[in-house]
């Protein structure tokens, strides 16, 4: 092995793999709006937030609440969150007009990417049940917390901003 990448190794190791996972994410959804345009991007940034507003009013809700009550473990409760936000990326994709469709710029297409970065990491962390199937690592826990959140996410909306100049 070269002695640059043996230097690497060590420190590759050391980061927890979260970062990586959130690395590929960026990669994944920058390369999704290079392709297709910013829309899956926009839409899902609006539609996680919005999941967790949804979900954390379903136990208070009239007719739903007891059947929310009886998903005791975690993976039930995460598989709820994942509906919810899969029924609303749908209803807000068909929201959305078509014209975030159009191609991305790289730019435009890495802020995108970011945004939806941040917004993963930070709808992530408020649920408990995601929490539990996997728990990021504490630097991320405290740097996409509730303490920052609001301020993460305005990020992510000015990223998307600036993507639809």
């Amino acid at each position: 092995m070269p002695p640059a990448v043996q230097s690497l190794v060590p420190t590759m190791g050391s980061w927890p793999v979260d970062w990586f996972v959130l690395g590929l994410v960026m990669v994944a959804a920058a390369i999704d709006a290079f392709r297709g345009g910013t829309r899956r991007a926009a839409v899902f940034s609006l539609a996680a937030p919005l999941a967790v507003f949804v979900y954390a009013a379903l136990p208070k809700t009239a007719f739903l609440a007891r059947a929310v009550a009886k998903l005791e473990t975690p993976a039930l409760q995460a598989a709820l969150f994942a509906v919810i936000l899969v029924i609303l990326c749908i209803l807000l994709y068909r929201i959305v007009p078509a014209s975030f469709g159009s191609g991305a710029l790289p730019m435009q297409g890495l802020a995108a990417g970011l945004a939806v970065t941040i917004v993963l990491a930070v709808v992530w962390l408020q649920i408990p049940a995601l929490i539990s199937l996997f728990a990021p690592s504490q630097v991320v826990q405290m740097v996409f917390g509730q303490t920052y959140a609001i301020f993460w996410l305005l990020v992510a909306y000015g990223a998307l901003a600036f993507v639809r100049r």
